[in-house]
């Protein structure tokens, strides 16, 4: 093999080479994507679910005592209810004891 079939054969390799990095770079990047993606989605589902449970909760102590509890907190003490309170941040305003309460819930950051 003489010289220039040699720098031919390096010049395939290293093209080769290129191929198979730039490809493997772009598996990686897409993949980053898609679990940032669905990473996002199950954070938002977990807010949602949170507040629908804290919204189901507040209509069970309606149905049982006539009135939405004053907060939270009642709702931890009397009705089994509970969330992790380091990660999540429930806003609870209740305008009158016969009127559903505003429900927000919000990841701490």
């Amino acid at each position: 093999m003489d010289y220039s079939e040699r720098k031919k054969v390096i010049k395939s390799r290293r093209r080769e080479l290129i191929r198979i990095t730039t490809t493997f770079l772009f598996v990686v990047t897409v993949m980053i994507f898609i679990m940032t993606v669905i990473g996002n989605f199950y954070r938002k589902q977990s807010i949602l679910i949170l507040k629908q449970n804290v919204q189901r909760a507040a209509v069970e102590c309606y149905s049982v005592e006539g009135i939405y509890p004053p907060d939270v907190e009642y709702l931890e003490d009397h009705y089994s209810f509970t969330y992790n309170n380091e990660k999540y941040y429930i806003y609870y305003e209740t305008f009158a004891s016969n009127v559903m309460p505003t429900v927000e819930v919000y990841e701490r950051k």
